[in-house]
């Protein structure tokens, strides 16, 4: 198949960047020429890291599955509402540097299989530089998210052309990944960017303190300035998310989806994945692997079509199933089964989590510098 070229130097991917950062989100068909120009070549830049991202995508996939075989591994194209927001956020930020713009993710059943692909990774002779890696198991955030990070600088000896362009790996559990869907889902209901510590500070409190209890379950560090015995963590967390009413404010959302992806051709590779909550609608188209640059190009037009839509969102995924959609994207579902099953089990009276170390574990671990 023929992957996208980049069209466009890095200098100019970098003005593109600093143009759009103080003009916002504009459609292709909005904005002085300049803009729509800035908005061009942020497309082009997103695009062609297509081929990067499939290569390690396939490495990813393969390490994950000698570790578990049912592991989900997924890849994505970040949104370019996402990117601009990023960009707005830090000024000091290049474009070109950005380490999210293209990435895949792999979940696994356990912290403990998390971190055996994490050494897996480290014993490998892959050339691509690792040049960041964060532990944010040991090192939560302070908005409860935890998982690990890696940035790789792509390398390859037979083709320069993307040399260097950088690609962010996730390693996840399956408890951290229903954490950060229930975290997206809640943004878009609420239309506010609980993601990124944006929006209603009790709904921001209850998610760090749900970031702990799932921490606790897993034997892992809790979420800074959060209660660290079980107990009082517990008393904390369903007394907000009732005040909040969490599960009902989620699971209204989760049964509207009438979604079924078996009726997807099974030749599909790539999938566009749009969320409507104004509407109540979920649309998925799919594309297969030699259609990459007509499903770029859609991509782009859907990102015009709904913008300004209230919680309106799409993305362009790929996976190596159809079936494997409903896990590896289950915020895009409003699929929050799996966190609303924990927090019903936080309810209960007796909570057995024998012998935790976090029983006495006063503060976690200072964080190194990254």
């Amino acid at each position: 198949m023929d992957w996208i070229q980049l069209l466009y130097t890095r200098g100019e991917v970098d003005r593109a960047g600093k143009k759009l950062a103080v003009t916002g989100w504009v459609g292709n068909g909005r904005g002085e020429p300049d803009t729509r120009h800035a908005l061009a070549v942020l497309n082009n830049w997103r695009a062609a890291h297509s081929f990067p991202l499939n290569t390690m995508q396939m490495g990813l996939r393969q390490r994950a599955r000698n570790i578990e075989p049912e592991a989900i591994v997924s890849q994505r194209l970040k949104r370019a509402p996402a990117t601009i927001a990023k960009l707005r956020r830090f000024p000091e930020m290049k474009l070109s540097r950005m380490q999210d713009i293209a990435g895949c993710r792999a979940i696994l059943g356990s912290p403990v299989a998390v971190r055996e692909l994490w050494s897996a990774h480290h014993r490998s002779k892959m050339k691509h530089q690792l040049i960041r890696e964060v532990d944010y198991i040991q090192w939560p955030k302070a908005s409860g998210y935890r998982g690990v990070h890696l940035v790789y600088r792509y390398r390859s000896d037979r083709n320069d052309t993307y040399n260097g362009l950088r690609i962010e790996i996730q390693l996840r559990s399956k408890l951290q990944h229903a954490w950060a869907t229930a975290v997206e889902t809640a943004g878009a209901i609420k239309d506010q960017a609980l993601k990124s510590s944006e929006g209603n500070a009790d709904w921001l409190r209850f998610f760090a303190l749900a970031g702990s209890w799932l921490a606790i379950k897993e034997r892992s560090p809790v979420v800074p300035e959060t209660p660290s015995d079980p107990v009082e963590l517990r008393d904390s967390l369903v007394g907000l998310a009732n005040d909040l009413n969490v599960v009902g404010t989620l699971d209204d959302y989760r049964t509207f989806i009438s979604y079924a992806p078996e009726r997807l051709p099974s030749y599909c590779h790539y999938f566009l994945l749009e969320r409507r909550p104004d509407t109540r609608s979920m649309a998925v188209r799919g594309f297969r692997k030699s259609e990459l640059t007509g499903a770029a190009r859609f991509y782009e037009e859907r990102e015009e079509e709904i913008r300004g839509i209230d919680g309106a969102e799409v993305v362009l995924v790929a996976m190596d199933s159809v079936a494997s959609l409903r896990a590896a994207y289950p915020n895009y579902l409003f699929d929050t089964d799996l966190f609303i099953e924990e927090l019903d089990l936080a309810t209960r009276r007796q909570v057995h989590l024998p012998g935790h170390p976090l029983h006495r574990l006063s503060r976690i671990p200072r964080r190194p510098r990254a």
